[in-house]
């Protein structure tokens, strides 16, 4: 469904821990496009999420965001003082120059 780069799941191991070991991954509604990348601690997990085990964190994906996200890969980018977490997805159509609000393909969901 989605892959994470190396340099991904460096970060992702380094931001949890046994307390805190569970990252949610989805795309919410917002942004001049329509959508945006969510990526933050998943307090609770639902009985329809998508739970993907990459050993010491989960990745949890709601159900709304599986077709959105399907093919994606998430890694993990450093440039100057910058870093971030960015998405590769054949699935969008268009995102703004700010790079955070995207727009899918018509025929995705």
């Amino acid at each position: 469904m989605i892959e994470l780069t190396d340099e991904a799941i460096q970060q992702l191991i380094s931001k949890t821990d046994e307390e805190t070991d569970s990252i949610r991954i989805g795309v919410k509604s917002g942004g001049c496009n329509g959508y945006e990348y969510l990526i933050e601690y998943a307090n609770s997990v639902h009985d329809d999420d998508h739970i993907l085990d990459f050993g010491k964190f989960l990745i949890v994906v709601d159900p709304d965001s599986i077709p959105l996200l399907t093919g994606s890969t998430l890694d993990y980018h450093t440039e100057g003082l910058n870093s971030e977490f960015k998405f590769a997805n054949p699935n969008v159509e268009m995102a703004c120059g700010c790079g955070i609000s995207i727009t899918f393909l018509k025929n995705i969901k």
